[in-house]
């Protein structure tokens, strides 16, 4: 693997008490005096595309005894620093969601090798609900909340015995321990048709899910990006809602409606949620999947998602509302296995990037085994 030199800089890390008021646009503040360092890099291993250089493939070796060896990845990663923390935490998504702590960096290729079993804090082995998270659990989205309270978003699977397709949804949930144990979860959003009693065994997702779920500073909310299933499109593709409430709580989400936030994302007496409705500078591009920061060097969104064709593809957006159309970022013709579930994380965990971050990535996928890769991304 090469070797990169890695400028070093000093970290203010936040003083939180215990009793102190939420605080989420200064937890979550874009200024320069936040920004994250970027590696120091040599050009002459990258390729130049119209608006970044990228490395080539680099795979991840995952040994023998890492649990779910051969699956990775397989959804969103959180790589966190929290503030009474001085290393990142990673919270890697699975049917289970292992919490990992005490990591020196946030990229996975150095921290995959020493997960275990016993790192599951939430998942379809832990308190599983029946309809619900029966099939596996696991986060879209950790993140600190006042005093060592944290919030995770997670996507929840239901199965049908023997079957293979899932009937989805996405939860929340808070542990008030930092993160060794978790409230049971609470539906805050769904599609609009509850769990059939039979499936057509075919692969065929039923409900949403797949997302992201990033604070938004400037609109002081949290937005969940995620794939359902939009009457328009006939497809399941990328839309968002959003909640204003500084927890994110459970009745609180709506769901975008093509203008604004409208629709209500999931009753909490039905457990069903209104129609959903794509993001339009997305539409055309079918997937799910997406992985979204807030950029600090082009001082804009990024998204990354891959395709039903499973190819990987960017966009950008100025506010996290309005998004461009999205430029293939991995091509089939550069993954011939084709490329899905990409993750992206900046020397400062997977909230933030500057000029220099990374897309990890699973390709050559085969009867569910897949290879873990990475690639470097350095933006003109």
């Amino acid at each position: 693997m090469r070797k990169y030199a890695i400028l070093c800089c000093a970290a203010a890390l936040l003083a939180w008490s215990c009793d102190r008021e939420l605080d989420l646009a200064g937890k979550y503040d874009n200024t320069d005096s936040s920004k994250p360092f970027d590696e120091e890099i040599n050009l002459d291993e990258y390729t130049e595309y119209d608006d970044y250089y990228m490395t080539d493939r680099e795979d991840i070796t995952v040994n023998d005894g890492v649990p779910r060896k051969g699956y990775w990845l397989d959804g969103k990663i959180t790589a966190i620093k929290f503030s009474w923390l001085t290393k990142f935490t990673l919270f890697w998504s699975g049917d289970n969601s292992y919490m990992q702590t005490d990591c020196e960096t946030p990229w996975l290729e150095s921290n995959i090798n020493g997960l275990t079993d016993d790192m599951a804090v939430i998942g379809n082995s832990i308190n599983p609900t029946d309809g619900f998270s029966d099939g596996g659990q696991w986060f879209i989205g950790v993140h600190e909340l006042g005093g060592e309270k944290l919030v995770g978003f997670f996507h929840s699977e239901s199965h049908w015995p023997g079957q293979n397709c899932a009937y989805k949804s996405i939860g929340v949930a808070y542990s008030e321990d930092q993160g060794k144990t978790w409230t049971a979860g609470d539906k805050m959003l769904s599609g609009t048709d509850p769990k059939p009693e039979t499936s057509a065994n075919d692969g065929r997702s039923y409900g949403l899910g797949d997302g992201c779920v990033v604070w938004n500073e400037d609109r002081e909310s949290w937005i969940c990006y995620y794939s359902g299933f939009c009457t328009a499109e006939n497809d399941f593709v990328i839309t968002m809602a959003e909640s204003t409430d500084p927890e994110g709580k459970a009745g609180t989400w709506k769901k975008w409606d093509g203008t604004d936030f409208t629709v209500e994302g999931c009753n909490q007496e039905t457990g069903l949620g209104g129609p959903n409705t794509s993001i339009s500078g997305l539409s055309a591009y079918h997937g799910g999947n997406p992985s979204v920061m807030y950029n600090t060097y082009l001082e804009k969104w990024i998204m990354v998602y891959h395709s039903w064709q499973s190819y990987i593809v960017l966009s950008y957006s100025e506010d996290g509302i309005t998004w461009s159309s999205p430029v293939t970022l991995i091509s089939k013709t550069m993954e011939p296995g084709g490329s899905m579930y990409p993750n992206l994380i900046g020397s400062e965990g997977d909230t933030e990037g500057g000029r220099s971050i990374r897309i990890y990535y699973s390709t050559d996928m085969v009867n569910g085994i897949r290879t873990l890769s990475m690639r470097r991304i350095y933006f003109k």
